[in-house]
């Protein structure tokens, strides 16, 4: 079996590899253009050719919203695109949520990416999308700070009469580092990956470059040297889809002139790449063995670092000192019921239901039963949580930043030692965390659910005695001296039952 190769840093595409952007504009441009040319009446053909010029000035096919620049439509045209019907959402409105409804991260990109973060791994994003609208795709898609860094071209802006629902900064990352490229720098350039390769002074050998674009994607990676993954579930061209995007494509004439000298270059080059991913992102799993990039410690945060440790361990020990006590607590109150029950069983107290005699004592054991119950409920399922959540965060930070300051190890240290194995007298079985809360509470309450079995079934023997011996008596005509006050009750209703049955 080939030997996995390690990998500390992932780049990768995001349109059509992280997210699906073609679906995401079809699925909120086209209804948008048919709306448009429903309600104004204006030719089609004409309205495309006027939406590409306006793509073509802003340098993107997402300024669509930017209606009031169309020169095909008239002033009174363009109040359709914003007037609200009596009941629904006006034309742009719609727009706008369609696209945000329509984006979507393929299966398997958001676990995969959170599962490189919690390893350590680089993860830098590359784009030729405008910056601002891949800021608000990485908000949508709550993927600020999975990205360490994502490379954009320089923005080109949008339209300054834009009606803004935001301020300004509101779709600034505040984990993930925006660097910009010039605009004019179009992949399969390699010097666009060897600029991210220098920046954080990654090994090509150790990195790999994900995209959806054999001509593009692929062929930057190869020419870098680095390993190339292609993921070939983003490249599915759909005529009717792309059809669409051409005729309002905001590529100018160099732009066309460009695409035409580069596939003539490669019209004869077959593209291999390293690995190809059919169906999903997480398939890079497979692949590769993925390890912690060093790099991405700054020592001089380590004071920082272990103060934020100090606090976890602390919150540890609290939440742990809290299931001693509710354990403590539930030992005591296990004690105080045992004693009840057995006051209650001495006193004989019972009551009767469909002529059964239901002792106080059994009913007093089996809500002891739930009482401790609700002791290991909120042990188990409360403050254990809580304590779990701290030592999860705890062992992040130390297998983090254990290679430059192994000290910080006691969560890992206590977890490793708490899984206890007992292998005597042919007895085997393993204990953790869990299963010591089985050992601990199971033996309580079954012991207050037996108890509860025995006193109904002794209780219900004894009447039976006490029922068998006055009725031979009241036959004999004796005359019984009774002191027990529950027992001279039950010879009247013994009597008069007789006495009925005669």
């Amino acid at each position: 079996m080939k030997e996995r190769k390690v990998i500390n840093c992932v780049i990768t595409d995001l349109d059509d590899t992280i997210w699906n952007w073609l679906e995401m504009w079809h699925s909120s441009f086209k209804p948008y253009f048919d709306d448009i040319v429903k309600s104004t009446k204006v030719n089609p053909d004409v309205l495309k050719a006027d939406f590409k010029n306006l793509h073509q000035k802003y340098g993107t096919t997402e300024v669509s919203f930017a209606f009031n620049e169309l020169t095909s439509l008239s002033a009174k045209q363009k109040e359709e695109i914003t007037k609200k019907p009596i009941t629904g959402k006006s034309i742009l409105h719609k727009y706008y949520s369609n696209k945000k409804r329509n984006l979507n991260s393929y299966n398997g990109v958001l676990d995969t990416l959170k599962k490189l973060k919690e390893q350590g791994v680089l993860i830098i994003g590359f784009t030729e999308s405008n910056a601002f609208f891949t800021k608000t795709r990485i908000k949508h898609l709550d993927l600020d700070g999975v990205f360490d860094c994502i490379y954009t071209p320089v923005d080109s802006g949008i339209p300054e009469n834009t009606i803004r629902y935001y301020p300004e900064n509101y779709w600034e990352p505040k984990l993930t580092e925006i660097r910009h490229l010039s605009k004019y720098d179009r992949k399969p350039n390699k010097e666009i990956l060897e600029i991210i390769l220098r920046d954080f002074k990654l090994k090509k050998e150790q990195t790999i470059y994900i995209g959806d674009k054999l001509d593009r994607d692929i062929q930057m990676a190869i020419d870098t040297g680095v390993t190339s993954v292609y993921a070939s579930y983003g490249h599915i061209i759909e005529n009717e889809k792309y059809e669409l995007l051409k005729a309002v494509t905001h590529w100018n004439d160099d732009d066309v002139k460009r695409e035409i000298e580069f596939k003539e270059k490669l019209k004869n080059k077959e593209i291999e790449p390293d690995y190809k991913l059919i169906n999903s992102y997480d398939e890079i799993l497979n692949y590769f063995r993925f390890k912690q990039n060093d790099l991405k410690l700054n020592i001089e945060l380590l004071p920082n670092v272990i103060a934020v440790w100090n606090k976890i361990t602390d919150v540890q020990q609290h939440f742990n000192d809290i299931a001693l006590k509710i354990r403590n607590l539930a030992l005591t109150t296990f004690t105080f019921i045992i004693a009840g029950i057995g006051f209650l069983f001495k006193e004989n107290l019972s009551f009767i239901i469909f002529n059964y005699y239901i002792p106080v004592s059994a009913i007093f054991s089996i809500l002891g039963a739930l009482i401790i119950w609700v002791f290991y409920f909120m042990d188990k399922h409360w403050y254990h949580k809580f304590l779990v959540g701290s030592v999860k965060q705890s062992s992040k930070i130390e297998n983090k930043w254990n290679k430059i300051f192994p000290e910080i190890g006691l969560s890992n240290s206590i977890s490793k030692e708490s899984n206890y194995n007992f292998e005597k007298f042919g007895i085997r079985f393993k204990s953790n965390s869990n299963r010591r809360f089985i050992f601990f509470y199971r033996p309580l309450i079954w012991s207050l659910v037996i108890i509860t079995v025995l006193l109904f079934i002794f209780n219900q023997h004894q009447k039976s005695v006490s029922y068998k011996f006055y009725e031979q008596s009241i036959k004999q005509n004796k005359v019984l001296d009774i002191d027990n006050k529950d027992l001279k009750i039950e010879n009247e209703l013994l009597k008069k039952a007789l006495k009925e049955k005669k």
